[in-house]
């Protein structure tokens, strides 16, 4: 088990004796696609680090519309928040396919983050990248353009899940129009639209939810709030 936990970010600069004591308080959960895992407003008493996988966090606003908050993926975790501050979960969590997570029980990540200084580091920086990248979201979201605010999804995308080639951005698996849609604050018909323009102005090339930004400085330029 500690061989995976030296795989992932969080446990960066942690010795192997020290890896091998956490992963005795680690076990494997598998779900499936669509599986609830975290409920908005009740309990929690894990911290998840995904192995395998996707999942989006959401919360549900007061006219019963879904707004995705993040699309997490492989390495990345969630669930820290109600343990930190021994409050409910604040929002939703669920999967968008097959999913396999790392768990760690809320008592043994508290004193994780007591005993092993580098682990705290590493957590605290990742939540502040979180932090401004829902601060870019809200900002994104008061554009009154539709079209630029799903451009600045797909540089959110591009900066997290991309891969540069040349000059251009390669996403291997683009979220689904609906998840798009959502973290742009639009329907999915006009996120469909966006991506007709963005292929016309040559913006773009998509093949199912491979994308490539094909220019990508000047997308980042073009799309950058």
């Amino acid at each position: 088990m500690h061989h995976l936990l030296e795989e992932i970010p969080l446990f960066d600069g942690v010795k192997p004796s020290v890896l091998k004591t956490i992963s005795q308080h680690v076990s494997i959960k598998k779900y499936k696609r669509n599986q609830m895992i975290i409920c908005e407003g009740g309990m929690n008493e894990h911290f998840y680090i995904i192995k395998k996988g996707e999942v989006k966090v959401y919360r549900t606003n007061k006219y019963g519309q879904n707004v995705v908050l993040a699309l997490l993926h492989e390495g990345e975790f969630f669930g820290e928040l109600s343990i930190l501050d021994e409050d409910t979960a604040s929002a939703n969590v669920v999967t968008i396919q097959s999913t396999e997570l790392l768990c760690i029980h809320d008592r043994q990540f508290l004193r994780m983050m007591k005993t092993i200084p580098c682990i705290a580091n590493h957590l605290f920086y990742h939540m502040t990248k979180r932090i401004r990248t829902c601060d870019d979201c809200i900002k994104n979201l008061n554009c009154p353009n539709s079209y630029d605010r799903v451009g600045s999804v797909l540089i959110h995308l591009a900066e997290k899940t991309g891969y540069r080639k040349n000059s251009s951005v390669v996403i291997n698996k683009i979220p689904f129009q609906h998840n798009i849609a959502s973290l742009a604050g639009t329907s999915r018909e006009t996120v469909s639209r966006a991506f007709n323009r963005f292929k016309e102005d040559a913006y773009i090339t998509k093949t199912g939810r491979h994308l490539v930004i094909n220019d990508y400085p000047r997308f980042y330029e073009e799309f950058t709030q």
